[in-house]
């Protein structure tokens, strides 16, 4: 299947508790590059490191990067790339250091109908099909309801192993990313019900960050609907 133009929706929100939005993105349907970045709270300048992030794969990720035969290396090499930048800002500017971030990246092939991903951390993907509703990423997490912690971030880690999927495509399918200030207050059922939803992607968008401020929103809440 061919992937051309895809439409996309997009949203970010502070949540209840939070003073500031700490999550950064780019949707760039024009590329079919998506990325979602969740700056760590309780870090120093957790926004800046994921506005950093995802700037820098959005630079490691130009000038035919995502034309390469080995789209999960660009991907990975891509994350990489922006751990290094990150870390590079807190060395330089000593207010910012221990600031980390997580993020998730997504590139829907034009060619062959494939969906890359590569994450760091636990901001997630999905995919919606028509028989199934499948999460791509798993969390780079230790711990449990008790308390969790990442078990690896941009910037905050000494170094980094991303992880990247592959995933066939097809018309019809939705494909979500989000950080867990969605997946905090949904579970994967009530997630999968709002995309199911024969709406637009900014609508069902819109109806994730306001389902998961309903249940309290206690982060900050950010998520890509993207329709294939």
């Amino acid at each position: 299947m061919e992937v051309g133009h895809v439409r996309s929706g997009s949203g970010s929100d502070v949540g209840r508790r939070r003073e500031k939005n700490e999550d950064s993105y780019l949707e760039d349907e024009d590329r079919r590059l998506f990325v979602v970045a969740d700056g760590m709270g309780g870090h120093p300048s957790g926004e800046v490191a994921s506005r950093e992030a995802v700037a820098a794969l959005d630079r490691a990720l130009s000038n035919g990067a995502l034309d390469a035969a080995d789209r999960m290396k660009a991907l990975t090499d891509a994350l990489v790339a922006a751990h290094e930048a990150v870390v590079a800002t807190a060395t330089t500017e000593p207010e910012k250091r221990g600031m980390g971030t997580t993020a998730v990246v997504v590139h829907l092939d034009e060619d062959d109908g494939t969906m890359t991903c590569a994450h760091i951390g636990d901001s997630r993907a999905y995919v919606l099909a028509v028989d199934r509703f499948v999460r791509v990423t798993e969390d780079h997490v230790w711990g449990g309801q008790g308390g969790r912690s990442l078990t690896q971030a941009i910037g905050s880690s000494k170094e980094v192993e991303p992880e990247a999927a592959e995933v066939d495509l097809n018309a019809g399918d939705k494909i979500l990313l989000c950080t867990d200030g969605l997946t905090d207050m949904l579970d994967d059922r009530e997630i999968r019900d709002i995309l199911a939803k024969d709406a637009d992607a900014q609508t069902l968008c819109d109806e994730l960050i306001a389902s998961a401020l309903d249940h309290g929103g206690v982060d900050n809440i950010t998520c890509i609907v993207i329709e294939v």
